[in-house]
């Protein structure tokens, strides 16, 4: 989504008082008594570097990277390009001296997504909709955060949820929101129900009755909630479903080229430019009743009735193997080939 217009607000960096108490300490009249306590270190060949280079080393030190001792399951909620293993900041730099601590301190926050699960989130991480509401607060008063990543269910979305995210974001400074809806997080994608979505209807959209450009936006929608958010100059939003459903989302992103989301100061507008569609293959979700239903699904595409034939007969087994589908031993269904997914970046 392109930004039209609002002021940026520039924020005051810790490393640019650094440089000037460094270069000339007296000219530096607002420094803290532990700032003076810094040894310069003139002899170490990382501060003899320019500050640039420094900040750019610190930058690749200090960004989030996929920690391959804590893999995710292939077959979670949560798994995806990126997040196939827990997120994992190395701190440790910060600890070193004091001087790279004050050189280094709020870049973590300034490079990296801070990221919030709305429902089926990743192991060790708190239920968004039940325990971040402080955390949030916080976070988005944080002065060098740039970027919060939200994975979130359409109902929550559509619902209460997302209008009381907005209001906390009312006086904060990230400036750029990107929204994640999975495969996983439609309206009733369980019976695979049409893909819908509408910024200007209040609560879950109408599949019949889509909005126009012209329409206004509904006080209670979710595209009008954007009002509260001062700070915000870029809305990613990633919209992503099975392959076979890829038409529905189709034309989703063909109405989102409409789409103008009122802020404050200004409005947002799709930028088509930087639109894209991709995609990746996934393995079938890990429950019990949706193994079940995908099972089901599969085998009536393919034209076999399991509850009527259970293990499928011989030829059905054969067409079935061909495209990825594992039997166990007795000759009963245990495993569906991975669903391939389409993804639009917009």
């Amino acid at each position: 989504m392109q930004y039209i217009p609002a002021p940026i607000e520039f924020l005051f960096h810790p490393i640019q008082r650094l440089r000037r108490f460094f270069s000339n300490p007296s000219a530096s009249p607002v420094i803290s008594h532990a700032e003076l306590a810094v040894n310069p270190q003139w002899n170490s060949l990382l501060f003899k570097l320019p500050p640039e280079l420094r900040n750019y080393i610190y930058q690749l030190a200090l960004t989030a990277y996929e920690d391959q001792d804590r893999p995710y399951q292939p077959n979670a909620y949560y798994y995806r390009p990126g997040f196939t293993c827990a997120l994992r900041i190395d701190t440790n730099l910060l600890l070193t001296c004091r001087r790279i601590s004050f050189e280094t301190t709020k870049i973590p926050a300034s490079i990296n997504e801070q990221i919030f699960w709305y429902y089926r989130e990743p192991p060790r991480i708190s239920n968004g909709h039940l325990s971040t509401h402080d955390r949030l607060s916080s976070v988005l008063r944080h002065q060098n955060l740039k970027t919060i990543h939200i994975f979130t269910q359409q109902l929550w979305l559509e619902g209460r949820g997302f209008a009381n995210f907005t209001t906390l974001w009312k006086y904060a400074y990230p400036t750029t929101l990107i929204v994640t809806v999975r495969h996983s997080d439609w309206w009733w994608w369980e019976e695979e129900a049409p893909l819908t979505l509408d910024p200007k209807q209040e609560g879950q959209a109408s599949v019949a009755n889509h909005s126009r450009p012209s329409d206004p936006f509904h006080s209670k929608s979710w595209g009008n909630q954007f009002r509260n958010v001062r700070s915000l100059q870029k809305l990613q939003m990633e919209l992503e479903t099975v392959e076979k459903k890829k038409r529905e989302l189709d034309e989703i992103v063909e109405r989102a080229e409409g789409w103008e989301f009122p802020l404050d100061r200004g409005f947002l507008r799709l930028n088509k430019s930087k639109t894209r569609r991709t995609g990746w293959t996934g393995a079938m979700l890990d429950t019990v009743n949706e193994r079940e239903r995908e099972l089901d699904a599969y085998l009536r595409d393919e034209g076999i009735d399991n509850r009527l034939e259970d293990p499928p007969a011989s030829e059905a087994r054969k067409r079935l193997e061909a495209t990825g589908v594992v039997f166990d031993e007795a000759g009963s269904v245990k495993g569906l080939p991975a669903h391939k997914t389409c993804t639009y970046y917009m």
